[in-house]
C-alpha cells in the first residue's frame, strides 16, 4: 500500500492487532492487566499518534532487550515533523510489531491475534487511545519500566525546543521536594494545555485531553512527555526561523527524582509562555 493510501482506519487495525498480540506475552509473562480507564482524547492529528507510537517503540525495544530477543531492526526513516501522515504512523506501529514478533519468537507463544476488520469511520483520536493502552500494556511486562529519567530526558528535550522558540530562555523554577509521579503528569497535562493555544493562536488545532491520573507511574509521565515534546516540537516548526535543536547537545541524564521532572516540567511551561 502506498503511504498515500493509508487512513487512520489501517492504522486503528494494525494498532489494536498490535494489542492483542501484546496480550499474549502479558499471558505468558504472568502479567496483570492495568485496571485503569483510557483518557478521552478528541480532535487528535496523525503527529501526535506518531509520537505515542514513539514512546512505545523505546519500550518494546527495552522489553526485547530484557527478554534477550532485542534484534537490529530500525526504526523507519522519521518524516518532517509538519508532514506526519497516517502513513507514517502505520509504518512505525509496524515497525513496532516487528519487535513483538521477535519477542513472541523468543518466548515460543504460538497464539495468533486475527487482523480486525476495516472500520473507516475511526480517527486519529482511536489510533492515539488504542496506543495508550500498547504502551500501559508495556509498562507491564518491564522488568525496569520507565523511570524519572527517562522522563527527565524527554522533557528536556522539550525545553530545548522551547527555548528556541520563545523570545528568551526563562531561569530553571524553583526544586520542590517529595513530589510525585502524578504531580509530574498533572504539570505536563497543564503544558499540552498550553501548547494547544500556541498551536490554535497559528491556525493550526491540537487534541484535547481529559485524563489526570491520581495513581499515574513514571512510565504514564514518559508517555504524557513524549506527547508534549512533540506538540513542541511542532510549535518549533511552525515558528519557521527558529535556531534548530541539534543531537549532538548534552540533554538530561544521571540518577532523577520525580521532583527533578517535575521542576523541569514547570520551567517548560513558564518557557512556552514566553513564545
Amino acid at each position: 500500500m502506498k503511504l498515500a493510501d493509508v487512513t487512520p482506519a489501517h492504522c486503528y487495525a494494525n494498532a489494536h492487532q498490535l494489542l492483542a498480540r501484546l496480550e499474549h506475552v502479558r499471558d505468558e509473562m504472568g502479567r496483570t492487566a492495568d485496571p485503569r480507564p483510557v483518557p478521552e482524547i478528541s480532535g487528535a492529528k496523525p503527529r501526535e499518534v506518531y509520537f505515542q507510537a514513539i514512546a512505545a517503540w523505546h519500550k518494546v525495544a527495552r522489553l526485547g532487550d530484557e527478554l534477550g530477543a532485542c534484534t537490529s531492526r530500525a526504526a523507519p526513516a522519521i518524516p518532517a515533523i509538519d508532514t506526519i501522515a497516517p502513513g507514517h504512523c502505520l509504518e512505525l506501529i509496524d515497525a513496532i510489531g516487528a519487535q513483538v514478533d521477535d519477542i513472541v519468537a523468543e518466548l515460543g507463544i504460538t497464539a495468533k491475534a486475527a487482523a480486525p476488520a476495516l472500520e473507516p469511520s475511526r480517527q486519529p483520536s482511536d489510533v492515539l487511545v488504542t496506543l495508550v493502552k500498547v504502551n500501559r500494556m508495556l509498562s507491564r511486562l518491564l522488568e525496569r519500566p520507565m523511570a524519572p529519567a527517562d522522563c527527565y530526558r524527554t522533557v528536556a528535550l522539550a525545553l530545548a525546543y522551547a527555548r528556541r522558540t520563545g523570545r528568551a530562555a526563562v531561569d530553571l523554577a524553583k526544586f520542590e521536594r517529595a513530589k510525585q509521579p502524578a504531580d509530574c503528569y498533572r504539570q505536563l497535562e497543564t503544558c499540552l494545555a498550553t501548547l494547544g493555544k500556541k498551536i490554535a493562536a497559528r491556525g493550526q488545532t491540537a487534541l484535547t485531553a481529559r485524563a489526570s491520573l491520581p495513581d499515574a507511574t513514571p512510565s504514564d509521565v514518559f508517555d504524557l512527555a513524549n506527547l508534549v515534546l512533540g506538540e513542541v516540537a511542532y510549535l518549533h516548526a511552525l515558528a519557521g526561523t527558529a535556531a534548530p535543536v541539534h543531537a549532538f547537545e548534552p540533554g538530561g541524564h544521571g540518577h532523577r527524582l520525580p521532583a527533578h521532572v517535575y521542576q523541569l516540567a514547570h520551567t517548560l511551561d513558564a518557557q512556552l509562555a514566553t513564545i
